[in-house]
């Protein structure tokens, strides 16, 4: 179940949008294709097609639908995503749904993990 496959490499891809750290968002927010990063905070929920990371600074508070995610920061809610990599000194307190999960040795996870094929498009809990 914690296999380590291949490292998601979100790194690589060109970031379309950026909530840099003192950025409060509240509601939800769909993502477009390709790389969004959030170092700030969001009280809402975020979905879409790309990616996602959560940086060090980050915060959401609320569901999470994506296709792949990285956190170093912190995510209370739930996450559907394809794939999910918690970082060392990143912290979860929610459920999980995906078919490829890393958690880093020092990363904290709190909550119910379902491991199956995720199709992009299905709704995160609401809540």
């Amino acid at each position: 179940m914690f296999k380590r496959k291949e490292e998601i490499n979100l790194s690589t891809q060109e970031i379309r949008t950026l909530i840099s750290v003192g950025c409060i968002f509240e509601g939800n927010i769909t993502v477009p294709e390709g790389l969004t990063r959030i170092d700030g905070e969001i009280i809402g929920n975020v979905s879409g097609k790309g990616g996602l990371i959560v940086g060090e600074k980050g915060f959401i508070k609320g569901n999470v639908d994506i296709m792949e995610i990285v956190i170093y920061g912190r995510v209370e809610g739930d996450i559907i995503a394809k794939s999910v990599e918690l970082k060392t000194g990143s912290r979860v307190d929610g459920n999980i749904t995906t078919s490829d999960l890393v958690i880093e040795k020092g990363a904290i996870y709190n909550g119910q993990c379902r491991m199956e094929q995720v199709k992009k498009g299905a709704q995160a809990p609401s809540g």
